[in-house]
């Protein structure tokens, strides 16, 4: 059992009185059914768990919402803090049942080897929570700022996941490492929903974890790093160029306007994920260029791209869209536009520092040698020698080993991202490189 140990930095007692209390441990996993969300299991220790719901159960409601689908389930659910009321009603053996109590806090994350401290940064109009860790008891530590993928996930569940096995060997080697979370997330308050914010916005979340992380008093400010995972080594340069780091490490990001890049991703994930043919596939990829210029190019929205006939179909079916929506592929659909008009190149030079890139040989996502290429060649014609480009052959977009992109996409609907399928390799160079600098 590891022993708990948690660190909470020197804030004045008025800050923390108006501070929320930490996110419910809610403890279950379903999925819906024609009469609401069928329990599949609860953990011990949560908050289901306290209102004894178990397998097989059917939740209607959460606090007089109705929850049909999974997603009215979440809405309802995803507020709900520590202490706070709630109360359900489910179906079991065809009765109809309710329960109520208070919500049972998340646990804090805990270590032997390391300090772990939860913060705050003041965001707008409300706070984003911080992760920090650091190996235990040492100062005047190079740290790491680590800006994920585009998705709606909180650092809560980081340890858990790929960016835990990386953030550990890090760790290992004497280096700090800053979260933070994007808009709406985790214990996070006061903030719009990340999936209704767009690219600009986790660009100055980012900034924010940047300057969080300039003032912590066990750093050293002479060694700060920025790591950025697909789309946030889209956003990594967009902060460096502000701050000019000691260093800026990528992976599986992209380096040309999005519209374009699209194009080439479709041309290897439809045949590979939808098992279209490579003529079919072609078709598609022309149909769906026109749509995409209209929504990069024009700035059309989804609700103008609807009413086109000739597009109708794709814009529902590809771009997700729905009326009244904003939602485009898990963001609004202004993040994709705002990404589509970034100048990476110019970027990439204003950050005047030195870069490690990394491709996988087995990634689907990022799926092209073009993007690690040009970010090598636009940084050194502006600092020759500050780029470094390093292609691993077995490493996938979530840092498995996979030997081949099937292989890749097997391991990912496996989720094995989860269980212990991570190439050390990444860690490996990213530490190599790391004290090449420090």
């Amino acid at each position: 059992m590891k022993k708990w140990s948690i660190f909470l930095l020197l804030i004045p007692v008025f800050v923390f009185a108006q501070m929320p209390e930490r996110k419910a441990f809610l403890g279950l996993q379903g999925k819906a059914n024609d009469k609401g969300v069928l329990v599949d299991s609860v953990f011990a220790n949560s908050t289901f768990a306290k209102l004894r719901l178990k397998k097989g159960d059917v939740l209607v409601s959460v606090n007089g919402l109705p929850t049909p689908k999974m997603d009215d389930y979440v809405a309802a659910a995803s507020p709900i803090r520590a202490n706070d009321k709630i109360a359900v009603q489910y179906l079991r053996d065809n009765k109809t049942l309710s329960a109520k109590t208070k919500a049972v806090m998340k646990p804090y994350e805990t270590s032997e080897t390391v300090d772990i401290i939860y913060d705050w940064v003041k965001f707008r109009d409300g706070y984003l929570r911080t992760i920090t860790r650091k190996p235990k008891n040492k100062t005047k530590l190079p740290c790491i700022l680590l800006i994920p993928g585009y998705g709606c996930g909180s650092i809560d569940n980081y340890s858990k996941s790929y960016n835990g096995k990386l953030m550990d060997e890090w760790l290992k080697n004497g280096y700090a490492v800053v979260n933070i979370e994007k808009s709406g997330l985790g214990d996070s308050f006061g903030c719009k929903p990340c999936g209704e914010v767009d690219l600009v916005t986790d660009i100055e979340s980012f900034d924010a974890g940047y300057k969080y992380m300039e003032k912590l008093p066990f750093v050293d400010a002479a060694n700060l790093f920025i790591w950025g995972h697909s789309m946030g080594g889209t956003i990594a340069p967009e902060v460096a160029k502000l701050h000019h780091p000691k260093g800026i490490m990528v992976f599986g990001c992209v380096f040309r306007p999005w519209s374009e890049f699209l194009l080439e991703m479709h041309r290897v994930q439809k045949p590979l994920l939808d098992h279209l043919t490579y003529q079919q596939t072609e078709d598609f990829t022309r149909k769906i260029q026109k749509i995409y210029y209209a929504f990069f190019v024009l700035k059309k929205s989804p609700e103008q791209l609807v009413e086109i006939p000739e597009y109708k179909d794709l814009v529902i079916s590809e771009l997700g869209y729905k009326k009244g929506g904003h939602d485009m592929w898990g963001r609004h659909w202004k993040f994709w536009q705002q990404l589509d008009s970034l100048n990476l190149a110019k970027s990439w030079q204003e950050s005047n520092c030195p870069v490690l890139v990394l491709h996988g040989g087995t990634d689907y996502e990022q799926c092209s040698l073009v993007e690690p290429m040009l970010i090598e060649k636009t940084v050194n014609e502006k600092n020759p020698g500050f780029a470094t480009w390093i292609t691993i052959p077995n490493l996938d977009h979530f840092m498995m080993k996979s030997e081949s992109w099937p292989e890749a996409v097997k391991n990912f609907n496996e989720q094995q991202y989860a269980k212990g399928n991570f190439n050390y390799k990444i860690a490996q160079e990213t530490v190599k490189w790391l004290k090449s600098k420090t």
